[in-house]
């Protein structure tokens, strides 16, 4: 109960970090979308915590809808769903919504989609909680640590929205953490080197997705410095060209050697006028800086004509071509017919003794010019600025909505230190920006995580199998173990344990199928005064000299075909298939010497041990078992009775 207080408390916490640093007002309605997709995450991760599954999945497939809807923003190609057609699904809401307003950086939004995944997979390791929560933790801290560059035409992770976001999405991955510690802490083996594996390439995919993240945004600033440098050459090339062009001017006057005439003005200036649609006005001003001409002359013109112009501008440098007869240059400066442009002064002198007949005027307005090379940067995508020793005078294009960096480009002019600005904005970046790099990261994240299933799911299945194989091993051996314990149990049923032989229920099996090899011949073997061994030697002795008997007696048997068992007591019993009676009398008779050749010492005739045999064949089916044991009996009474060690056939 404690620890899903716990649980809930932090989510909770999250959700209010993300409530008081997101909330819509004046300037960032955009928030709006951002704290729903981050309000339903937190609310479902708190349902889950409480352990109403029902509730969480409902909060979590909203969140994590409005977070793959994010994602496709950055993902899809322009060439299927271009920025424009995001602007357009945006622009009839309240407030400045706009796409790379209502996103926040990649890094966060595959961070907040696998926590809500995990959520939503009930936290199972089987499932790949362990690399999901690896994974976003390692995104954090690239979000944390990336430079803000990487993450163009997104909200810029800096300042509040900086730690709200890292913030709410550390405070729902350490509560995930602590739920799924306790089973990963019991399954920690199966997960380590999977998890390291997967790890590891997840980092590599961050790292590859930061470079190329750089890669492309050096791109873009060369292409976008390129493009200012051509608008900043154009400007130069276009003043200068107009410059000479009034030089060429002034040229002609001076070698008339006289002050123009109304009309002369008229038809001169008209031409270099269409030529130069820029200019605002081409002027001639007299020796004591009084506007005399001007071309067009109409509207503001033709009120500047009287005017003079070193009253209206002490410090001008008018004052070089009138009093030194050399070309004068103004900086960007305020027209007297309104409005900001430039005015460069060319003297006209009289050819016969260099007296200055007065100045021709260029006046330049910047703002028509300056539109004219806008053209070439595409109006709408940047953002056009001159300036002079860092005061801004022109600004042409968008205001708002402008890339964090721009380019400050010098323009080469005579006696002025322009600086043309150009800034992108942040439409052109979500643009422009290629897709390569959140594709790469994405596929590489999923792959580790794919590389975790399959890894885990291999170690469980060979931890599984090693399980079943190891029963079965022990099965196998259990087996073996019964079979053997089985054999020996049977072994016993029908073998005498002392001496080995088989026993008379296993030897009564034996001479049944041995019934089909006529003539059969069966004999009975007794041990000599066996009961004065046990009595003198002991039973321990007595068993010993059983053995003895049993071991030579078997060998003579065995290679004649029959069997050797022990009948009970001190009896042996022999039965040979197809044994006539006379192999079978020769055969009785080795045994009969065999045992007394053996030399086991027998206390009751101070000799050695010796044993008497009694013999029956039957010729012919059918047998008859128990007459044919019970005539092999009396022929062993008689050999008993006619005084031991000796052989006795039944008739």
């Amino acid at each position: 109960m404690t620890r899903r207080l716990v649980l809930m408390s932090l989510s909770l916490i999250a959700f209010g970090i993300a409530l008081l640093g997101l909330w819509p007002s004046a300037g960032n309605e955009a928030n709006a979308l951002l704290l729903m997709m981050l309000t339903l995450q937190a609310a479902g991760q708190a349902a889950w915590h409480w352990r109403n599954t029902s509730l969480s999945q409902l909060f979590l497939s909203a969140s994590l809808i409005l977070n793959i809807l994010l994602i496709c923003t950055f993902l899809l190609p322009e060439s299927w769903v271009g920025v424009d057609h995001w602007g357009d699904l945006l622009i009839n809401l309240p407030g400045d919504w706009h796409i790379a307003n209502i996103r926040p950086p990649i890094l966060i939004l595959f961070a907040c989609f696998g926590l809500t995944t995990c959520a939503l997979l009930r936290m199972r390791l089987g499932f790949g909680s362990a690399i999901q929560l690896t994974q976003v933790t390692l995104l954090l801290l690239f979000a944390m640590m990336s430079d803000a560059s990487l993450s163009v035409a997104s909200m810029v992770l800096a300042g509040p929205e900086r730690i709200t976001l890292t913030s709410f999405v550390s405070l729902l991955l350490i509560a995930q953490w602590i739920d799924l510690q306790p089973a990963f802490m019991q399954m920690w083996r199966r997960n380590l080197i999977p998890l390291i594996i997967s790890s590891s390439i997840t980092l590599v995919c961050l790292l590859a997705w930061q470079q190329q993240s750089q890669d492309e945004n050096n791109r873009i600033n060369q292409s976008t410095y390129v493009l200012g440098d051509k608008i900043a050459t154009e400007l130069s090339r276009e003043i200068n060209d107009q410059l000479n062009a009034m030089r060429r001017f002034a040229g002609f006057w001076s070698l008339m050697g006289q002050t123009p005439s109304r009309g002369e003005w008229q038809r001169l200036a008209r031409s270099y006028y269409k030529d130069f649609d820029y200019f605002q006005n081409i002027a001639f001003i007299d020796p004591d800086s009084v506007i005399t001409r001007v071309f067009p002359d109409k509207g503001r013109n033709h009120d500047v004509l009287g005017v003079r112009l070193l009253d209206a501008q002490p410090d001008t440098p008018l004052r070089n071509p009138l009093e030194l007869g050399i070309e004068g240059h103004t900086g960007i400066i305020d027209l007297i017919q309104g409005g900001k442009g430039m005015v460069s002064y060319l003297p006209v002198r009289d050819p016969r003794d260099g007296t200055i007949l007065g100045a021709i005027a260029m006046v330049v307005d910047l703002a028509p010019l300056l539109d004219r090379a806008m053209d070439t940067a595409r109006n709408e995508a940047f953002a056009v600025t001159l300036s002079e020793r860092g005061n801004i005078y022109i600004h042409v294009g968008p205001e708002s909505r402008l890339a964090p960096w721009g380019h400050r480009i010098p323009i080469e002019l005579p006696a002025t230190d322009l600086t043309l600005g150009l800034q992108p904005t942040q439409q052109f970046l979500a643009a422009t920006r290629g897709r390569l790099p959140e594709v790469t990261l994405l596929t590489g994240m999923l792959l580790a995580y794919l590389l975790f299933l399959v890894i885990y799911m291999y170690r469980r299945v060979s931890q599984e199998h090693g399980i079943v194989k190891n029963a079965n091993d022990a099965l196998r051996e259990e087996m073996v173990r019964r079979e053997r314990l089985q054999n020996e149990i049977q072994w016993l049923a029908r073998h005498d344990e002392l001496t080995q032989l088989p026993n008379r229920r296993y030897f009564l099996e034996q001479v049944q199928s041995f019934s089909g090899k006529m003539p059969l011949t069966v004999m009975i073997l007794d041990i000599d005064f066996f009961k004065t061994i046990n009595d003198k030697l002991g039973h321990l002795e007595g068993d010993r000299y059983l053995q003895k008997i049993a071991a030579v007696s078997r060998a003579p048997v065995e290679s004649a075909g029959g069997i050797l068992a022990r009948f009970g007591g001190e009896e042996f019993v022999v039965c040979i298939p197809e044994c006539p009676r006379a192999v079978g009398r020769t055969l009785a008779e080795e045994l009969r010497r065999a045992v007394q050749a053996a030399g086991l010492p027998q206390p009751a005739t101070d000799s050695v041990v010796t044993v008497s045999v009694g013999m029956a064949c039957v010729a012919r089916a059918p047998l008859r078992l128990d007459a044919l044991l019970q005539a092999a009996d009396e022929a062993l009474y008689r050999a008993k009775s006619s005084g031991r060690n000796q052989v006795q056939v039944a008739a």
